[in-house]
């Protein structure tokens, strides 16, 4: 079994020899420091699984340390722990700030020191894993954030905002100060025209999150969020999303793949619009409405049909959109009831889409 290699910054002699010691002991490779200059160049050859550091030292203290590993690739992610004498709030609430991990006011026991050094590399070892055996969406990695990491976005006294249909959430142009979480209902994300055509881009359910793209890119929402029916929405302020951010490396790089793969997933719809037949493009807007719907272990669903949706979905003309809709019911693909369509046949309905 490969051993974890810890890196002990302190310029102490009796803490350092007595702290590597206990870590040695404890199945650790350990490779020290004794001060803040040294303890860069250690981690830039050694590249340690996690790092304990001391905050009073000369030349370079223990907050420089921490600021420097943020611009090295190999301490980038890595679990980085204070240990100090001084127990001051303000002195924790600083080093928690910019990032620290944990912190440990000496004098400490061995007890603690173990036990800190293996809560923090057993959060990672479940988070790396984690991150490889899924291709999260945004929902996964906030539950990540909170069960694996201890990060928790959610504040204790939650702001929510109840929306009727068609309210809005924000315009095109809003500066983004929130990440928006749906307990209830749907929200409909779209662009609009100088003739006040839609098209929308996404639909959001219960349990998603909204308005992440803008914070990423500290720009302002780029598109109108509506809803389509009776929503209620929980309001995260955006320094706690940032907040979670800063709190992991690999999970900040998961958010940019998300921007990332947004961007593609836009560029391919933008490709089916232009080149897809207009029955292709409402089998696949009815398909991608269907699935908002879907609840689990559903054999048959039932939803409300709103042509200007599928109209904005698709990007063909509401009369259009009636007519394949009745050519779909003609082929046994759907039914359409008081304003509910229901879906007959997804198989044809799917080969249509394809």
């Amino acid at each position: 079994m490969i051993k974890k290699k810890i890196l002990i910054i302190e310029d102490s002699s009796d803490v350092l020899e007595n702290t590597a010691e206990l870590l040695e002991l404890a199945g650790y490779e350990v490779f020290t420091a004794k001060n803040g200059k040294e303890g860069l160049e250690a981690a830039r050859d050694k590249k340690p699984d996690l790092v304990v550091c001391d905050i009073m030292m000369p030349e370079l203290d223990g907050y420089g340390v921490l600021r420097a590993f943020e611009n090295i690739p190999e301490t980038v992610g890595k679990p980085f722990i204070f240990m100090t004498a001084k127990s001051e709030k303000s002195d924790i609430r600083m080093g928690m700030d910019l990032g620290a991990d944990d912190y440990l006011t000496k004098p400490f026991s061995g007890d603690d020191l173990i036990r800190v050094i293996g809560a923090r590399l057993k959060k990672v070892e479940l988070l790396k894993k984690s991150l490889e055996t899924k291709s999260h969406d945004v929902n996964e990695l906030m539950h990540i954030a909170k069960t694996e990491l201890g990060v928790n976005i959610f504040p204790e006294h939650k702001t929510r905002k109840k929306l009727r249909k068609k309210d809005l959430l924000y315009l095109e142009g809003d500066s983004p100060n929130y990440l928006y979480h749906i307990i209830s209902g749907k929200i409909k994300v779209f662009k609009s025209n100088e003739m006040g055509k839609e098209f929308i881009t996404d639909i959001f359910k219960e349990g998603d999150f909204l308005g992440y793209l803008a914070l990423l890119e500290e720009s302002e929402h780029k598109e109108f969020a509506m809803a389509i029916e009776d929503s209620e929405i929980e309001l995260i302020p955006k320094e706690d999303f940032f907040e979670l951010l800063h709190s992991n490396h690999s999970v900040a790089l998961q958010f940019i793949n998300l921007l990332s793969r947004s961007v593609s997933e836009a560029e391919e719809k933008l490709i089916q619009l232009a080149y897809n037949s207009a029955r292709k493009r409402v089998a696949e807007a009815i398909i991608f409405v269907s699935n908002k719907y879907q609840k689990e272990g559903e054999n048959e669903l039932s939803f409300a049909l709103l042509r200007e949706n599928i109209s904005a979905l698709s990007g063909i003309s509401p009369e259009s959109v009636s007519r394949n809709l009745s050519d779909f019911r003609d082929m046994g693909i759907i039914e359409t009831n008081n304003g509910m369509l229901k879906i007959i046949d997804f198989n044809k309905l799917q080969r249509l889409k394809n």
